[in-house]
């Protein structure tokens, strides 16, 4: 299994696949009829979230980042071939990312997951004109979390649990949005389902815009208010919709949860009372 990621480009719109080992190119093009990872460029992020001043990645070559075969704990494994992976992950972000998942695992009834299932981290730029946190080995795109014994803990595969009905549905998005919220404690890009079909198969998380500051919340990003309307709906049992405008109602939910927790406020009051309303949603089992 070679070290480097590599891309391969396909018709229409040169899309390119995250590769963390030999996976053919019949593999990933069946993949490319469910995602499209480098729709995660710059611009779009910045559009989002317009309060947070945007910042350039920097691609870098596979030689000058590590490469990881565990994160938190658990063995990394690439979803395309389901076999164990080692990725390219920039250290300072692979720590940050590492000691977020360490801190869910105490969250979680069951023993700390031993498997991370991922389509990649670190990606060639190829001469693109726009770069994405990717080629700086800076991102990481999560797709299942299991036990050693393959048991699913966390499923990010929203493509393949989205028609699920009943307590099925409702027991997936708590588990999700209950991981969401836990990336989105330290890191301002988290990237959903409800993001765009091109996440439906996995979490894109980033520390482009944060670092080593961890995440604030800003009413005018998008991504931070429909992750926080879909908290409150699927973890708090509150009858919000995720539209992405701060609006009264989801104003009001986030209050009562903040009440609930024995915080109170507001949850734009800074980035305690943001950090207080995730960290309690994903210990909320």
């Amino acid at each position: 299994m070679p070290d480097d990621t590599s891309s391969t480009e396909h018709r229409p719109g040169r899309r390119a696949i995250l590769v963390g080992g030999a996976a053919t190119l019949a593999t990933a093009a069946a993949l490319w009829a469910a995602r499209d990872p480098m729709q995660e460029t710059v611009d779009q992020l910045a559009e989002d979230d317009p309060s947070t001043p945007s910042a350039d990645p920097t691609g870098v070559a596979s030689e000058q980042l590590p490469r990881l075969d565990r994160l938190a704990g658990a063995r990394l494994y690439y979803e395309v071939s389901g076999t164990p992976t080692g990725f390219r992950i920039e250290p300072a972000f692979a720590q940050r990312l590492s000691d977020t998942l360490a801190r869910h695992w105490t969250y979680l009834t069951a023993p700390p997951p031993a498997q991370l299932w991922s389509y990649g981290a670190w990606v060639r730029a190829e001469d693109r004109p726009r770069l994405s946190w990717h080629h700086a080995g800076r991102a990481f795109d999560l797709a299942r979390v299991r036990t050693g014994a393959g048991q699913e803990l966390v499923s990010c595969r929203y493509d393949l649990w989205q028609s699920a009905t009943g307590g099925e549905r409702a027991a997936r998005e708590r588990s999700y949005w209950r991981l969401a919220a836990s990336l989105h404690h330290d890191f301002a890009s988290v990237l959903t389902y409800l993001y765009d079909q091109a996440h439906h198969n996995h979490i894109h998380v980033d520390d482009g815009r944060s670092g080593p500051a961890g995440s604030a919340f800003s009413p005018g990003s998008r991504v931070q208010v429909q992750a926080v309307q879909a908290m409150c709906r699927h973890v708090w049992g509150l009858d919000i919709q995720p539209t992405g405008s701060w609006d009264d109602d989801t104003r009001s939910a986030t209050q009562d949860v903040l009440e609930r927790v024995g915080v109170g406020g507001r949850l734009t009051q800074g980035q305690s009372h943001w950090r207080a309303f995730l960290d309690a949603t994903a210990r909320q089992a």
